[in-house]
């Protein structure tokens, strides 16, 4: 997956840009790191940390900019969001259990990096629709003010 940055992205909010920009960057990371048939344990929690951080704050960052500008599909929006947040649970969750089972296999693990990997990968599609229909709404009425 190359998950780089691009001018279509945006959403025409700073912050939520530079978000973006920096979770692009860490998915790109993470995806390496997971490709790799030796995976750098610290370069993983430190990956998995920062999309914890990311999770809190994107999340509420974007939410509050909806909020702020009356985006009609706030609700929706949040369903999406706490979708990626049950995931990551989920899959922090599963990655502790497998690591700590005395029956340890790193074909487990090794699937349950695989669909990590897919799912956030499927991520940058979020933010070039589901993200898009926010800014699209946002710009649209700041144009017409």
């Amino acid at each position: 997956m190359e998950a780089s940055w691009r001018s279509e992205l945006s959403v025409g909010e700073r912050m939520i840009d530079k978000q973006h920009k920096s979770l692009l960057e860490h998915l790109d990371r993470l995806v390496s790191i997971l490709s790799s048939l030796d995976v750098n344990i610290g370069q993983l929690r430190e990956t998995l940390h920062f999309l914890h951080t990311y999770i809190k704050e994107h999340f509420a960052y974007e939410e509050d900019y909806m909020e702020r500008n009356s985006y009609p599909g706030l609700e929706s929006h949040r369903k999406i969001h706490q979708g990626f947040v049950r995931f990551y649970l989920s899959l922090q969750k599963r990655l502790i259990e497998k690591s700590s089972s005395p029956n340890f296999s790193s074909v487990d693990i090794r699937e349950l990096l695989e669909e990590a990997k897919n799912y956030l990968s499927s991520w940058v599609n979020h933010i070039e629709v589901e993200d898009r229909k926010y800014a699209e709404y946002i710009n649209k009425k700041k144009r017409e003010k």
